[in-house]
């Protein structure tokens, strides 16, 4: 916070970044118990500060940073709205507010402190939750149906949430998983829930787009507008109405905040007034981004939550998980004490923005990419070299068929031609005789081949002239069917059917001695 003095007097509240601070996070997930289909497991979570890595090597004072206000901390405490903390104090390791700490030192005051306000005793975004167990998840292990697949069946031995968080059944359902696994083959147009236990809600994601991760293809999911859009159908019971007026635009909606921005104070210890949101005010309207001044400019892909799956076997790949933690700095009404706060400006203060990214480890992703890619890549090499196997077999198989196809008419073909009164080709005439394969009988084997195989070359050569084989072959007398000759070689020898039938004329042309031509 750069000017409190001036907001406390109703300017606009003016903050500047400081940092990065870095801490490492740590989750371990402990199966307690497993059977019927559901395992029962609980979260330890812990947190370790970096500050190796981090940008400021000194402690840092988060709010009331200024010499002014530095100089105003040298009177009490309590007459201010803003206390000087460190950031360990204000992330793990807790403050104390001294104003809380004189009223609960009242008499009966104590009372109402640790029984009825359950006021902590030391305040911090992460105290008391490092290095503890979260509530106890039930979730299905997917062995009746992989789609439900770490899907959460019971939240701290619940089906539904607390009803005193939200305001409808719809809102207090618990759905989707926790955000570390998903189920096996992802649908690019399907919504995955998610139970954000931080926020005390479920969210969705929606695909986005193709991306890759350490070589291997993910799909990107991230959270559309529309999740802290209270307007938005379904959305309605995380509206938690007050007389609280910061922006408005509350006015348009009963109460509600701006669509950017949720109120979870019901859901917290102590009910703190904590309003998160995106980072920058991301998705809020133009009002809520303008009653604070230093803030970035909003970014779709800085300031967005994003995950990359891997949807074949829905395994988190890459998630960058992006908030804004704001302090609701509300007036009242008429109020004096302990501090006259009749002229400062209720607003949102945001005091810390979160990036929390977190990836695959070594030893998963080599076995995704062992178990899963290189034996889908083998299967599919042996895919295609059995299709070009099998490919060349049928090739083959057809070549055969067709050889033995004509081989066998040929054979055929070669029984109409047989020799009566002729061994010898030389100072014979020869007096042959051509027949319909079926009319020849199996004993007449005496052939002499080469006058066939003469003749079939012959008319496979169109520009042979054919009636030349009266002189040269047959120079006796034939008996033919040229009708069967004719269809024969149709289906045989298709390349010369359109010339076949003048070649048959010729050949009945050059034995006119014959008396079957005539007929």
């Amino acid at each position: 916070m750069k000017n409190p003095d001036e907001f406390m007097n109703g300017a606009i509240p003016e903050v500047s970044g400081s940092g990065p601070y870095v801490f490492d996070k740590k989750l371990e997930n402990r199966v307690v118990s497993a059977e019927n289909g559901t395992c029962e497991i609980s979260e330890i979570l812990s947190r370790i500060s970096s500050m190796s890595r981090s940008r400021v090597r000194r402690k840092f004072v988060e709010a009331a940073s200024t010499e002014g206000m530095k100089a105003a901390a040298t009177t009490l405490l309590s007459q201010t709205a803003f206390l000087e903390v460190e950031v360990e104090e204000l992330l793990f390791e807790g403050y104390k507010d001294p104003f809380l700490d004189k009223v609960c030192e009242i008499p009966f005051m104590n009372f109402v402190c640790e029984a009825i306000l359950d006021v902590p005793e030391r305040i911090g975004l992460f105290f008391e939750a490092n290095n503890t167990a979260s509530k106890m998840y039930e979730i299905d292990d997917g062995t009746r149906d992989p789609t439900n697949l770490g899907k959460i069946l019971k939240y701290d031995e619940e089906p539904l949430l607390d009803e005193t968080w939200w305001s409808t059944e719809e809102s207090l359902k618990i759905r989707g998983t926790d955000g570390s696994l998903f189920h096996p083959f992802l649908s690019k147009n399907e919504k995955l829930y998610v139970y954000v236990a931080e926020l005390c809600r479920s969210i969705w994601l929606e695909f986005k787009e193709e991306v890759e991760y350490r070589g291997l293809k993910a799909y990107r999911y991230v959270v559309p507008p529309e999740v802290f859009d209270v307007t938005y159908p379904g959305n309605e019971g995380y509206c938690n109405p007050s007389d609280k007026q910061f922006f408005s635009s509350q006015n348009d909606s009963v109460g509600c905040l701006p669509k950017g921005l949720l109120e979870i104070s019901k859901c917290q210890k102590s009910q703190p007034p904590i309003t998160i949101s995106l980072p920058n005010f991301l998705y809020a309207p133009s009002e809520v981004r303008e009653s604070v001044k230093g803030l970035n400019g909003t970014d779709d892909i800085r300031d967005s939550i994003v995950v990359d799956i891997e949807p074949r076997v829905g395994a988190v790949l890459y998630a960058r998980r992006v908030s804004q933690v704001n302090i609701e700095m509300w007036k009242g009404k008429n109020l004096t004490f302990p501090v006259n706060l009749k002229k400062m400006k209720s607003a949102l203060i945001p005091v810390i923005i979160l990036h929390e990214t977190s990836e695959i480890d070594d030893d998963s992703l080599e076995t995704i990419r062992s178990q899963l890619y290189e034996t889908e890549s083998i299967a599919y090499t042996s895919c295609n070299i059995m299709m070009i196997i099998g490919a060349i077999v049928l090739l083959l198989g057809f070549l055969f068929l067709a050889f033995s196809y004509q081989e066998e008419h040929e054979k055929k073909l070669r029984k109409c031609l047989y020799v009566s009164r002729c061994k010898s080709l030389k100072g014979f005439r020869r007096d042959l005789t051509w027949r319909h394969p079926h009319d020849v009988e199996d004993e007449l084997e005496t052939y002499h081949l080469d006058e066939f195989d003469g003749f079939m070359k012959m008319l496979r050569k169109k520009e042979r002239v054919i009636s030349s084989l009266e002189e040269q072959y047959f120079p006796g007398v034939i008996t033919c069917y040229p009708e069967d000759i004719a269809e024969f070689f149709e289906k045989r020898w298709k390349r010369i059917k359109k010339s076949f039938v003048s070649a048959k004329n010729n050949i009945c042309n050059c034995f006119k001695r014959s008396p079957a031509i005539n007929q």
